[in-house]
């Protein structure tokens, strides 16, 4: 008789005895800072997975990456349209993130506060994303084509105390404002939101200008420079921590918030 597919053998393994399977997966898979003592609890209607064991994102993104001799290593290649491009190895953009880690917390942002991303993909953008997490922060990803009524639901609805944002991005050869949606998104009603760090693409003195009524901004340059002195290390979260928020589009009028764990 044949041997069975390994993955017919995975699907066994899974099913006989769950708790062994993923705790296998987990111990292979995930760069723990300190191992799980539980695997799955049931909690209806919700569960957790792997509770007691520490870890980060950031940490297992690019630290772990480093530590295994992949520092060297292209970790992101960024192109835009008009022809830009920019490839960072490992080392590089722990590097990059670990500036921004600091800056945040330059900014008092800390374990549990909220971030909103408003940015077209880039490297900023994804630095962005991974200090968040590093410094137990979540991030809240907004489509940088979302207009201000959208951006202003999912700013408030978050609970963020910072929005990072560009000034613009490109489409279809033109430039596209983002730093006036940001305005009007906050201007009648900031919610939590404390500061506004803007990322600028083109000419400061197109898009340079205070927020009106809303909270103050920073540029970017002015952001990574209150890093100075800040801790730029990981923290240890617990696997059930949240990590991330994503609105997903429903059926109701407002954003519903899907939470994903460390």
């Amino acid at each position: 008789m044949a041997d069975s597919h390994p993955l017919e053998r995975l699907r066994d393994e899974a099913t006989s005895d769950p708790e062994a399977f993923w705790r296998r997966v987990a111990d292979e898979f995930v760069p723990w800072l300190h191992p799980p003592d539980r695997i799955f609890e049931p909690d209806p209607p919700t569960f957790r997975w792997f509770g007691g064991g520490l870890t980060n994102m950031g940490y297992s993104a690019l630290d772990h990456q480093v530590e295994i001799g992949r520092g060297p290593h292209v970790a992101l290649v960024a192109a835009d349209e008009r022809g830009g491009r920019r490839s960072l190895t490992y080392d590089g953009l722990l590097a990059e993130v670990r500036g921004i880690s600091a800056a945040l917390r330059g900014l008092g942002i800390g374990r549990g506060d909220r971030v909103t991303i408003y940015m077209p993909t880039s490297v900023e953008a994804i630095a962005t994303m991974l200090a968040v997490v590093r410094v137990g922060a979540i991030h809240v990803v907004v489509f940088a084509g979302f207009g201000a009524g959208a951006l202003g639901d999912r700013i408030r609805a978050s609970g963020s105390r910072l929005v990072v944002a560009s000034d613009l991005t490109y489409r279809k050869g033109k430039d596209v404002a983002l730093e006036g949606i940001v305005d009007d998104a906050l201007a009648t009603e900031p919610g939590a939101v404390e500061h506004v760090v803007v990322f600028r693409r083109g000419p400061a003195s197109s898009t340079a200008g205070p927020a009106g009524d809303g909270p103050p901004k920073l540029d970017w340059a002015d952001f990574l420079a209150g890093g100075a002195g800040q801790p730029d290390g990981y923290e240890a979260m617990e696997a059930n921590e949240p990590a991330y928020i994503l609105a997903t589009s429903g059926t109701t009028a407002r954003p519903k918030l899907a939470v994903h764990r460390h």
